[in-house]
């Protein structure tokens, strides 16, 4: 059994973007259980950022610390954030409130209280493989992938036209396995990060063309 990641403080790596900054300086004061931002989650920021977001219906599920819908919000996106923990949502709701933005909050187990489509739809699931982790903030079932598993099979009703998702995966998930159970959906890589003992990517997550909902 892979242990989790002992949490720490995280600056930005994009040194100019205040944006970020600023989400961090309340986001890594998260209480636990809530997921504070690591390696990870500025991982999907880099790969946020090469995205548009102004104006977009952006959905931000198991948002934790809310870092990701926070940093879309501030770009100028209509921002929903989810969780299955009232914690975490009382903490983005308090980061919104320092940040002076607007984030609508969704009590949610992945997509069951949440019937719209949006414009991209971001997921950074628990991802480590165990049958005993007592923190469901980072366990993700037997092989890792419990949850994006169900994430995948539920999301194409929920992706409007031209829209996408951002999916993050570990080396320990055998994405390609994952990509391999999920065939009517296109996945492209477009950003990774080589840790101690694990790969962590970025999915780019699309309908075929031919099953757009």
């Amino acid at each position: 059994m892979i242990e989790p990641q002992k949490r720490r403080p995280l600056t930005s790596p994009l040194k100019d973007d205040v944006a970020l900054k600023r989400i961090l300086a309340i986001a890594n004061n998260a209480p636990f259980p809530v997921y504070t931002p690591s390696d990870d989650s500025l991982l999907m920021i880099d790969a946020i950022t090469h995205l548009p977001l102004s104006g977009r219906r952006v959905l931000d599920m198991g948002t934790g610390s809310g870092i990701l819908g926070l940093y879309c919000a501030m770009q100028g996106a209509k921002v929903t954030a989810s969780d299955i923990d009232e914690a975490a949502l009382e903490q983005t709701d308090r980061a919104a409130a320092v940040l002076g933005l607007q984030i609508e909050l969704r009590l949610s187990d992945l997509f069951e209280k949440i019937q719209e489509q949006f414009d991209l739809i971001l997921f950074n699931p628990p991802y480590l493989p165990s049958v005993g982790f007592n923190d469901r903030s980072v366990d993700g079932g037997p092989a890792g992938t419990m949850l994006a598993d169900r994430f995948l099979e539920n999301l194409p009703s929920h992706l409007g036209a031209s829209a996408e998702a951002l999916l993050l995966l570990s080396s320990v998930n055998d994405p390609a396995s994952v990509q391999r159970r999920h065939g009517n959906i296109d996945f492209s890589t477009i950003a990774k990060k080589q840790l101690f003992f694990e790969e962590l990517q970025v999915l780019l997550v699309r309908l075929r063309d031919d099953l757009t909902v």
